[in-house]
């Protein structure tokens, strides 16, 4: 019995690459797309995102039956279709093209945000026939030419006859043309954000995604709703993921300083920043210090903050509890100790290594570079730390982490309030950035599909 079932699972692996091969020669014979997709997005839509199914579908075919040879990976697939794919089911098929682009979008009518996607098929008349067999109450789907749309509600009360109505006035909107990159830039994800929320630091966003062998690169601008303020005149030598800003969201501040006592509006009121953050150690807790799963949360870091107007280290160092405060403005926080130096009136450095300080003259408005394995870092207790990296998603995203090289993203001025933003992810050798996405995104299909079972 268990050796039928071994062929068996080693038969359906064989099977499975035999037909991916196959898929992968056809692809590459009989398929060259460079059209631009043309489909009915609204002038009022919030943002577009646009795939290059036939780009990432041909380059990570290639990947996991030549380059990875991931027969692991191939099972994941194989176990992921017989879950989600009902052997018995009388669904027909909806003729969808995959060699052509997938586009979705979202738009608000009244009080009711949807969900569009739109494809091409092959038949729309049996696409608009056999739709319905697919969708749920908050669902539908039409086709019109070679374009098919499916639309779901996302918010608002349901109504049906109002999702009908705006599916059906979009698909008989004009068609738009949506622009592709150059072909030798592998673009395989397109996006543009045109309206943000308006408590929103940035207006819109446009973000080309590049696929290449060893790296994934980042082309696009940013407009941002507030006037920048002046660069530092600081900065640091870079050990962990090092982070330069002069964009200041409102929610930042809280964010990046939320382990500073409360009532300190002036050393919380940001200009710029510098940041070199190497993960975050697990302390034993101290009196009038924030407790966190019986642990203080210390973020192993320098850190360089320049306010809007004059501020006073000392009073700083005196807001902290006696419980961590040290000689020579210095916090003990046990395993960690942060040092606090006055760098100029309105600039101040705290952090593990005064050191590090360096003078900087530079004009970019945000800069990001260094090795993104020490984002999740977790030091402290093995037993404790142990258990955190291996938590369900933080354990995929730390693998997916781990695959990478070096990252570098930097954003300059280019005209108005929209700024350059150009950038690269390096991956280790022989990690391959696409199958190392794709792994990444099935564990994560697979994480969620086991915590809604809970």
């Amino acid at each position: 019995m268990q050796i039928k079932k071994r062929f068996y699972a080693a038969f359906l692996v064989v099977l499975l690459t035999a037909s991916s091969l196959l898929i992968f020669i056809c692809l590459n014979l009989l398929s060259n797309n460079q059209n631009n997709p043309l489909v009915p997005v609204p002038d009022d839509a919030n943002w577009v995102l646009r795939l290059d199914a036939e780009s990432f579908v041909k380059k990570e075919v290639y990947n996991t039956l030549f380059a990875e040879k991931d027969d692991a990976f191939i099972l994941k697939v194989r176990e992921l279709i017989e879950k989600n794919l009902n052997p018995d089911s009388n669904k027909k098929s909806l003729h969808i093209d995959f060699q052509e682009d997938i586009v979705i979008y979202s738009v608000k009518r009244d009080t009711k945000s949807f969900l569009l996607v739109a494809v091409q098929t092959t038949n729309s008349n049996a696409f608009n026939k056999n739709i319905a067999a697919y969708c749920k109450a908050n669902q539908a789907g039409s086709a019109k030419g070679n374009c098919a749309l499916f639309i779901q509600q996302i918010k608002g009360e349901k109504d049906p006859e109002k999702l009908q109505s705006t599916l059906e006035n979009i698909l008989n909107q004009p068609f738009k043309e949506l622009e592709k990159a150059a072909p030798e830039k592998n673009e395989f994800i397109a996006l543009d954000v045109k309206k943000l929320p308006l408590n929103s630091a940035f207006s819109a966003i446009n973000l080309s995604v590049q696929h290449q062998d060893s790296e994934i690169n980042l082309e696009g601008s940013i407009a941002y709703r507030k006037k920048v303020g002046p660069g530092l005149k600081f900065g640091l030598k870079p050990k962990g993921v090092y982070i330069y800003s002069r964009f200041i969201p409102e929610e930042l501040p809280d964010t990046l300083l939320n382990f500073l006592p409360d009532g300190l509006s002036t050393f919380k009121d940001i200009q710029a920043f510098a940041l070199d953050f190497n993960g975050t150690y697990l302390e034993d807790t101290k009196e009038n210090m924030p407790n966190n799963f019986a642990f203080l949360l210390v973020p192993t870091m320098n850190l360089i903050v320049q306010t809007k107007n004059s501020c006073n280290v000392t009073e700083l160092w005196e807001a902290f509890p006696e419980s961590v405060r040290s000689s020579n403005l210095s916090l003990n926080f046990g395993n960690t100790i942060y040092r606090l130096k006055q760098l100029s009136p309105n600039t101040y450095f705290i952090g593990v290594d005064p050191t590090s300080v360096i003078p900087y003259s530079g004009n970019e408005i945000l800069s990001l570079k260094g090795n993104l394995e020490k984002v999740t870092k977790v030091y402290g207790g093995t037993f404790v730390t142990a258990i955190i990296e291996n938590m369900g998603p933080i354990r995929v995203f730390n693998d997916f982490l781990k695959s990478t090289d070096f990252v570098q993203i930097k954003v300059g001025a280019k005209k108005g309030k929209d700024y350059k933003l150009e950038g690269q992810i390096k991956f280790k050798p022989k990690k391959l950035p696409l199958h190392e996405m794709t792994k990444m995104s099935l564990d994560m299909i697979q994480f969620a599909e086991q915590y809604s079972q809970l």
